[in-house]
């Protein structure tokens, strides 16, 4: 089944052309490409195969234009591949409570978008702008939607409520979603083919640490319980976020600077985590090169990170009570060896043990615990679009032979 991805970010816009065969697996991946900078000059660059196809700059001022101009140069290609196009589907941020599972898309879950935005106002609203865009032209194309909430929304009562009064979350939606449940998902179904056991009968601890930084208890298969809450605030420090923090202190510095709660706010999205601790860049690699060279609170950061990350762990070992593996994915969690071993340093009393010269010679899909260890630990490439393809293929596929 060929499947259309789109991935979007708030001023991004990302797409692949995946064949999905008849197991799920990855089949040719024809067509690909990422748009950046929308709203300003933005950048575009897309690929045929392992050819760049298309690359350049253009106005596009919204999500809806760069979704047109990829369909423009889709339709432009001798053969035009989107006459072989089986199903499109969309990455949307936040579910809300409505969206707990892929969704064909129709009235009511356009609603469903539109309403979860109160929650993720820079990111449901050009996903939506998206999906109009492509609706319009490729009608007659089943079209699905996949949450990033949606795998989290097995967590239990106890994980994924606040101890606020009940009348005010029950008022308001407030409740602890989760987020990167495409990635974390993607991880428990990938770990299960490699280690040959069916899903519901493995625990796992999931690390997705990047730019945004999760973590996710999976119990038989299922998230019950995860770092991120109501939104991707919360937390494991990150690039830019704080993670983690006293309630008091976004109304402390309010009242302190005389800055509004929404420019609060963006200080704990935008300006902290690695980067405000260590006053050097939200990227990991620099950080450690400064940390290297002597710079103290670069150090701090880095340390930071490690001990949150850490502690995490623990926390979720409590959790499951038995977990047979550890996995690491995205960004940091897959290229930062040191990364990897900081954050296990010192777990070897809950057996725990990487193997120092697996960890350091990691490449792509790698188990780097020592060979005793009574928890395997892995590094594993992340793969969304193609958990996405996964996901429309089998609804749509459902449809037909229903």
């Amino acid at each position: 089944m060929q499947v259309l991805v789109f991935n979007c970010g708030s001023s991004s816009l990302k797409f692949e052309l995946i064949e999905v065969d008849d197991r799920g697996g990855r089949g040719q991946s024809h067509l690909r490409g990422l748009v950046e900078s929308i709203g300003t000059q933005a950048r575009y660059i897309y690929w045929r195969g392992a050819e760049v196809g298309l690359k350049g700059e253009a106005g596009h001022e919204t999500h809806e234009a760069a979704a047109r101009h990829v369909i423009a140069w889709m339709r432009s290609l001798e053969g035009n591949p989107l006459d072989a196009l089986n199903a499109v589907v969309h990455r949307i941020v936040h579910g809300g409570g409505t969206i707990v599972q892929p969704a064909i898309i129709e009235g009511k879950v356009l609603a469903a978008i539109e309403q979860a935005s109160v929650f993720a106002p820079l990111h449901n609203p050009p996903a939506l702008a998206t999906i109009r865009a492509v609706t319009d032209l490729l009608p007659g194309i089943p079209e699905v939607v996949v949450a990033d909430t949606a795998f989290h929304q097995t967590l239990p009562p106890r994980a994924s409520t606040y101890a606020i009064p009940r009348e005010i979350a029950a008022r308001h939606g407030i409740r602890r979603f989760g987020f990167h449940g495409i990635g974390h998902s993607y991880m428990t179904d990938r770990y299960a083919e490699i280690s040959g056991r069916p899903a519901d009968q493995l625990n796992l601890i999931t690390l997705q640490l990047g730019a945004g930084c999760s973590i996710a208890a999976i119990e038989s298969g299922r998230s019950v319980d995860t770092s991120m809450g109501l939104t991707p605030l919360e937390g494991l420090m990150m690039a830019t976020r704080s993670g983690d923090l006293d309630p008091a202190i976004p109304g402390f510095i309010g009242r302190c600077e005389g800055i509004s709660s929404e420019a609060v706010e963006a200080l704990l999205n935008h300006q902290s985590g690695i980067l405000g601790v260590s006053g050097v860049s939200s990227d990991m690699r620099e950080v450690e090169t400064a940390a290297g060279k002597g710079n103290q609170n670069a150090a701090l950061a880095l340390e930071m990170f490690y001990y949150r990350a850490r502690k995490y762990i623990g926390a979720y070992m409590a959790v499951l009570g038995r977990t047979d593996a550890i996995i690491f994915s995205a960004g940091i969690g897959e290229h930062s060896a040191s990364a990897r071993q900081q954050i296990c340093a010192g777990l070897e009393a809950f057996g725990i043990a990487l193997d120092p010269e697996r960890n350091h010679a990691a490449k792509g899909e790698s188990r780097i615990s020592a060979t005793g260890s009574k928890v395997e630990v892995w590094t594993l490439p992340m793969d969304e679009e193609l958990q996405m393809a996964r996901s429309a293929a089998k609804l749509v596929g459902a449809a037909k032979d229903g």
